[in-house]
């Protein structure tokens, strides 16, 4: 009988087309995938700390801060070309990090506008620069939503950055040498 093949290619078709989770499964996992954004691989809750590294060039300097950041849970992690995770001192020195803190690449000329998005996003940004009033780190309140913006590693920040800045704080030093590694200070900055 020719029409019981038909039913059952006909069942056949319609089984194909069911979606097998049903949509309250679904949103639950939607919700979950989200609530793990907010975690890191760890399962630790993530700072709304993003650190800022565009004007960073040395790949030694950017290894590091991949891995403070992450060690750190720091939401992210901003450079200026995203190929640099990619490169063998990269990885030798993040140490795998690059595979567990989002990377966001930011080029240096659209940096003024993401900065400024930020703001209306309700972070306040923060540089890492010695200027005449600049204040002391271990003496600052961080707010909760925070974009750590570090500088060049001879120059600093540029001077147009400056002006958008909300803040600008530096470390303590006791010493004769004008400043730290721009790794080091963003890896004290992290940690405070």
């Amino acid at each position: 009988d020719n029409s019981d093949d038909e039913d059952d290619d006909d069942e056949a078709l319609v089984g194909f087309q069911r979606k097998i989770v049903p949509i309250d499964s679904l949103n639950l996992s939607l919700e979950d995938s989200q609530q793990q954004s907010l975690r890191n691989a760890a399962g630790r809750k993530r700072q709304e700390l993003i650190v800022c590294a565009t004007f960073v060039d040395k790949i030694p300097n950017l290894g590091g801060l991949a891995r403070t950041s992450e060690i750190f849970a720091a939401d992210k992690l901003v450079i200026a070309d995203k190929r640099v995770v990619k490169m063998d001192n990269f990885k030798s020195i993040s140490v795998s990090a690059g595979d567990w803190i989002p990377i966001e690449e930011v080029k240096e000329e659209d940096l003024m506008k993401w900065l400024r998005q930020k703001k209306d996003e309700g972070y306040t940004i923060v540089g890492l620069e010695q200027t005449s009033t600049s204040t002391s780190l271990h003496t600052h309140q961080f707010d909760s939503k925070t974009v750590l913006l570090l500088g060049k590693e001879k120059e600093g920040i540029p001077v147009e950055y400056l002006q958008l800045v909300d803040t600008c704080l530096e470390v303590p030093q006791l010493g004769i040498i004008r400043s730290l590694n721009v790794h080091v200070t963003g890896a004290i900055s992290i940690w405070e």
